[in-house]
């Protein structure tokens, strides 16, 4: 059990917010470490387990251990509406609210990776490679559902706000039973896990309390409350209904979408989401950017993020028609997919000799 005092003043502060995509990705990895909840998660978990590799075991256990805490990135970061943002954020964080909030980590988490350990010591490039790691569960576990689990949260918060409007904050505390009971002046939370915040009583003194709905979260709420944060934090689930998870976690309905497996090399190289689009593009070129993200099974704006990155690279080129934008393979992303066996039968040629003036290094996902 948790009770959460309230002051006047604290009522007052009280609002309701969508953390974002990298708080819904580091709470998936969670998620998918649970058993729990099977009716609402089983399929998404049965698709989304063997597709986080590479760093993405190492960051799922030290993010959210089974043994130890759960680490807080949501009073760290705040809420962020794209993951560059919030990956921007976590990377440019104080050294001294790194290493507090990663202390979390328990050591059997520590020794899952050697690089960790450089991220419990807040260094800049382990921290980024933590934040690589990030951004490719994001890839898998997230991106290709982002659109309809932010319109499912929009659609919490408005419903949040509404109560909020009609009676007030009290119709809102109110209104998170059985989750939470609202015993004025005290919201209690019965099951609590002390995940991070380890006492049974908690005072908000004087900062405001954000409740931020949440696809992946527990039956529980959970409470961030960093000492060093402006603000605390109270996740709490809003996926409850089996038929509305059904809904958020089908696959896209279209057909020409890629399935088909991306050279081991070539997902080492680029990470596996961008060669998966190299590859969309390799075989469907001149396609638009809305046609990228239906065929790669990923969000527009994460194809359009990714299609930047290769471009910049030299792999593809970017040619407009009216006002298409439409993507194609250049000469050099051609003579990558030659080297890792990957062309398109469509466009593979006579090996192509190597530009000496151009190369490629492992592009960060």
């Amino acid at each position: 059990m948790l009770r959460l005092h309230f002051t006047a003043e604290d009522l007052a502060r009280v609002k309701v917010d969508v953390l974002g995509p990298l708080a819904e990705t580091s709470l998936s990895l969670w998620n998918l470490q649970r058993r729990d909840g099977k009716a609402l998660f089983g399929g998404w978990r049965a698709r989304t387990s063997p597709l986080v590799t590479g760093d993405g075991p190492h960051t799922a256990m030290f993010l959210s251990s089974p043994a130890g805490g759960l680490v807080d990135l949501f009073t760290l970061v705040g809420a962020a509406g794209c993951m560059g943002e919030g990956l921007e954020r976590l990377i440019s964080a104080p050294e001294g609210r790194l290493r507090y909030e990663f202390a979390v980590c328990s050591a059997t988490s520590r020794q899952r990776a050697q690089w960790l350990s450089g991220v419990m010591a807040a260094d800049r490039e382990s921290v980024q490679r933590l934040a690589a790691g990030l951004q490719d569960c994001h890839e898998v576990a997230v991106a290709s559902y982002w659109g309809r689990i932010r319109h499912h949260l929009d659609g919490e918060v408005a419903h949040r706000a509404r109560l909020m409007v009609r009676g007030g904050v009290r119709a809102l505390l109110e209104s998170l039973r059985p989750m939470a009971m609202w015993k004025p002046p005290v919201l209690e939370i019965p099951g609590y896990r002390p995940l991070v915040h380890p006492t049974a009583d908690f005072h908000l003194g004087g900062r405001p309390l954000v409740l931020a709905p949440s696809v992946f979260c527990g039956p529980v709420p959970q409470l961030f409350a960093s000492p060093q944060a402006d603000s605390v934090v109270m996740v709490y689930p809003a996926l409850n209904n089996p038929i509305d998870a059904a809904g958020l976690w089908a696959l896209p309905a279209d057909t020409h979408r890629v399935d088909a497996p991306v050279p081991p090399a070539l997902s080492a190289l680029l990470g596996r989401t961008r060669a998966v689009v190299l590859c969309v593009i390799a075989d469907h070129p001149a396609c638009t950017t809305t046609q990228l993200a239906q065929r790669a099974g990923i969000s527009l704006a994460s194809a359009s993020e990714h299609a930047a990155t290769l471009r910049s690279a030299g792999l593809t080129t970017l040619t407009r028609e009216r006002k298409a934008a439409l993507h194609t393979l250049s000469h050099l992303g051609l003579t990558l997919l030659n080297t890792n066996g990957s062309a398109p039968a469509g466009t593979r040629t006579r090996p192509l000799p190597p530009l000496r003036k151009q190369s490629v290094g492992r592009l960060s996902s």
